[in-house]
C-alpha cells in the first residue's frame, strides 16, 4: 500500500532542519577522526585506524543523508 505524500511546507522545512543537523554531525564526525588519523605519529596504531574509520563512518553518513534530501524534492 502506498502512502500519501505530504506535501506540506512546514514537513520540509522541518526536514531540512533535521538534515542541517546530521550534515554538521557528519562533518564533525569526519574531522573528530580525521585528528585521530593524523596523530598517527604521537600515538599507538590503534587510535589512528579508529580515526580512519571515524572519516570513512562520517563520510557516508553525508552521502546518506545528500540522499535523503534529493529524496525530499
Amino acid at each position: 500500500m502506498v502512502e500519501p505524500v505530504d506535501v506540506s511546507k512546514k514537513h520540509f522545512a522541518y526536514s531540512i532542519v533535521k538534515s542541517i543537523f546530521r550534515f554538521v554531525a557528519s562533518v564533525l564526525l569526519a574531522w573528530a577522526g580525521y585528528v585521530l588519523w593524523s596523530a598517527n605519529e604521537y600515538t599507538d596504531i590503534f587510535i589512528a585506524d579508529a580515526g580512519f574509520l571515524m572519516m570513512i563512518s562520517g563520510a557516508v553518513l553525508f552521502i546518506a543523508e545528500v540522499l535523503g534530501v534529493i529524496e525530499e524534492l
